[in-house]
């Protein structure tokens, strides 16, 4: 079963962004230890941080790249922040692109 991710947020969560940016991290990265991989993951808005250099889940986005997980981050909103010099992991992504994925997996799940 294809299952696609939308993060919309570098923050999971209502509340305290703090405490966002650390569930994020765990939600990652358990997604990762569980061994199962999302066909895709889009970043929008502030979750287009999440693979940008310095940012704290790096390490958990390369592991599910590795492993097949197809991560992009929305162009519009790298512009946006003005980060498009600074993605580390995955590429440039576009609606079109997202609304794609979205209609290709079996599930789709919107996270932030």
């Amino acid at each position: 079963m294809k299952k696609y991710l939308m993060i919309n947020s570098e923050s999971l969560g209502q509340g305290d962004w703090e405490l966002g940016k650390t569930l994020m991290k765990m939600f990652l990265g358990n997604i990762v230890a569980d061994g199962q991989v999302p066909e895709g993951i889009s970043l929008l808005n502030s979750g287009v941080k999440l693979a940008c250099e310095g940012s704290p889940v790096l390490d958990e986005l390369r592991a599910l790249e590795d492993r097949g997980t197809k991560i992009s981050s929305c162009i519009t909103c790298l512009k946006f922040y003005d980060l498009l010099d600074k993605v580390a992991v995955g590429i440039q992504g576009t609606m079109p692109l997202y609304v794609q994925y979205m209609f290709d997996a079996d599930d789709a799940f919107v996270i932030g």
